[in-house]
């Protein structure tokens, strides 16, 4: 099995895009996604998936109540997928409501489990483990995407005072139910990681097509790798979607254009108010992160229905730092997800029922 993580609230995304691909959910957890997927499906997630922070392959699952049963289930785990001597280091572990709940001496015996079974670990191939604890059930499994997370796309090299991250723009996407089908507007944009993320989406480009992983110099991961870039990089679309976005300021649309520029995105930027703009088309997806900050969110909201009125037609879905932000701006969403960004609770509202096809 593969352990998908995630920023926390937006477990649904990741289990969205998991069945659109084709693969079966076998638990969602919280931060985390666990999916009916192998060893040799590791490049394709690492390459296509957008909504994930993290590729983990499952080495076990198993219950422990005390260091000794830890102990034992780890060293006799199935480690056969790894070299004679690895890199072996635990770097994450997470505990909720178990009998084994200090962080440092759950690190420190596995660490010793995995030392008894290899007798080697300092060697080139790394294999970095996180393990999890539920209630005394554990999950013990090995990072394949290496130190830079799955956000880091790469094309992102200037930001905006308050950035989204690239796989929580996505997820977004994917909850917004954009396809790429009808246009997009981001009025809001920032340094562009939304727009960028739409194209992406709309052309069928994979997130990470371009991108390295730690699990590439595994056994037999290498050529199944190539084949995956070759196979996604055949399926990109030759469509042209209509993805626009604006902003108020200069420098940040400098910066917005940078970024879409070096990710190759075919994106309309340009300076306007949002209570200026007008819809050009009956329908299409608004996704957009509004300013934060007491005085701006205020102003801003409250002449959010500008934007509503500009844009009948269309799917609107915006980030609040507030729940009952429908107060200031007077129409109420459709639905609203919770989830952190840079560790500050923020909510996703979705106006959906202005467009039923989007």
């Amino acid at each position: 099995m593969l352990l998908l993580t995630t920023t926390l609230g937006l477990e649904g995304a990741v289990s969205r895009e998991v069945k659109n691909l084709g693969y079966k959910i076998q638990d969602s957890l919280t931060g985390r996604v666990l999916i009916d997927a192998g060893y040799h499906d590791i490049p394709f997630f690492n390459i296509n998936i957008r909504s994930a922070e993290r590729i983990l392959y499952v080495v076990g699952m198993f219950k422990a109540q005390n260091f000794n049963e830890l102990y034992e289930n780890i060293k006799s785990l199935d480690f056969s997928f790894m070299p004679k001597k690895p890199f072996v280091r635990v770097a994450k572990v997470k505990t909720v409501n178990s009998k084994l709940h200090s962080v440092r001496s759950i690190q420190s015996i596995s660490m010793k489990a995995l030392v008894d079974k290899f007798k080697y670990v300092d060697g080139n191939v790394p294999y970095i483990f996180h393990i999890y604890a539920r209630s005394d059930n554990f999950i013990v499994a090995v990072d394949t995407t290496g130190k830079n997370g799955l956000h880091l796309r790469g094309y992102r090299k200037k930001y905006s005072r308050a950035p989204l991250r690239e796989t929580i723009a996505a997820a977004l996407l994917i909850l917004s139910r954009y396809t790429g089908k009808l246009p997009f507007y981001d009025p809001f944009c920032g340094s562009g990681t939304i727009p960028v993320e739409a194209y992406l989406i709309a052309k069928n480009i994979p997130p990470n097509l371009k991108r390295s992983f730690t699990s590439e110099n595994w056994p037999d991961l290498g050529k199944i790798y190539r084949f995956e870039r070759k196979k996604a990089a055949d399926v990109i679309k030759g469509s042209k979607p209509e993805i626009f976005c604006s902003d108020i300021d200069d420098e940040i649309l400098a910066v917005c254009k940078e970024n879409t520029e070096r990710a190759g995105a075919s994106v309309k930027v340009f300076k306007r108010d949002f209570k200026q703009a007008r819809a050009w088309t009956d329908v299409g997806t608004i996704v957009s992160n509004p300013p934060y900050g007491k005085r701006i969110e205020d102003s801003v909201w409250k002449d959010m229905n500008v934007l509503f009125n500009s844009f009948p037609g269309w799917s609107i879905n915006l980030i609040s730092p507030k729940r009952n932000i429908q107060k200031l701006m007077k129409v109420s969403p459709d639905k609203t997800t919770p989830f952190l960004n840079s560790g500050v609770k923020v909510y996703f509202l979705q106006f959906f029922k202005r467009c039923k096809a989007n």
